[in-house]
């Protein structure tokens, strides 16, 4: 095809994409605040971790409690206190509702979108690699959304966790509403597209784009770049929690690639490496 030819079908592949996404945001605004509340959640609720230190200190003092009392162990207090987002700009909470909406409406969309993405990379495809449509659809559906739920209910709980742990009698923390939710929306996105990885590298494999032996000798490398793309958040904890899922579905990817990459996936040399042959007489 044609360069202008793959800009036209580039160009109304993303009309229909953005279509499916203003439907998607239609659907989703009338319970995006109500979606609020799962990314307020840490802040109204024990953390992972403190409700695991208080399970686990609970019984081993039931169990040993003279082990217990010896080393004064006591279950972490499971009460939160009341903490309420403050917003003071008119319109802020509205336009909160709006960014809620977009990425619920992307997520909503997202199958007509990777639909799309498939109708766009397919014309390279080998007829009987047409088929895998059929599995790039729900499963870049559900990993997107896998990667969200890791994030909601592991991750974020986390880092607010972290972010409360500098709470004493001269600090308060008097959270901003937008300041808020663009940090857990950020990393919502991010979360998405880390565990797409696999899936992208396999079609970037399949296309003979991207080599199985490049990714295994590249593991320092998407290392070092999992921890770059780490840096650009604040905190420590927040860092590791990007970087280590980042990189673990690096790994994923190689072990998908391995399995259904195909040949394209191979690194074949080229013929001219080869040793060449002399024939004496």
């Amino acid at each position: 095809m044609p360069f202008l030819d793959h800009l036209q079908e580039l160009r109304k592949r993303l009309i229909v994409s953005l279509i499916a996404l203003f439907i998607g945001m239609a659907l989703a605004w009338s319970f995006a605040l109500s979606a609020l509340t799962v990314i307020q959640r840490p802040l109204t609720q024990p953390s992972l971790i403190k409700r695991l230190q208080h399970d686990l200190v609970s019984r081993v003092q039931n169990n040993y409690p003279q082990f217990a009392e010896h080393f004064g162990l006591e279950p972490p207090d499971l009460d939160v206190p009341m903490r309420k987002l403050n917003y003071m700009a008119p319109l802020e909470p509205f336009f909160v509702q709006m960014k809620l909406s977009l990425i619920m409406g992307l997520i909503l969309a997202l199958p007509v979108i990777l639909y799309q993405t498939w109708l766009f990379i397919a014309p390279g495809l080998y007829p009987h690699e047409k088929k895998y449509v059929y599995l790039f659809v729900p499963v870049g559906t559900l990993a997107f959304i896998l990667g969200d739920l890791f994030f909601l209910y592991i991750v974020w709980p986390l880092i607010v966790a972290f972010s409360l742990g500098y709470e004493s009698a001269t600090l308060y923390p008097l959270l901003n509403l937008s300041q808020y939710v663009n940090f857990a929306l950020r990393l919502l996105l991010l979360f998405g597209l880390i565990f797409e990885l696999p899936l992208i590298m396999l079609i970037l494999s399949r296309l003979g784009l991207v080599r199985l032996e490049f990714l295994v000798n590249q593991r320092r490398l998407a290392i070092l770049l999992s921890l770059i793309i780490a840096a650009f958040h604040a905190d420590v904890i927040t860092m590791i929690m990007v970087a280590l899922p980042l990189y673990g579905m690096y790994e994923v990817s190689i072990v998908v690639i391995r399995l259904l990459g195909g040949p394209k996936s191979r690194t074949v040399a080229d013929a001219d490496e080869a040793p060449a042959t002399t024939g004496e007489g």
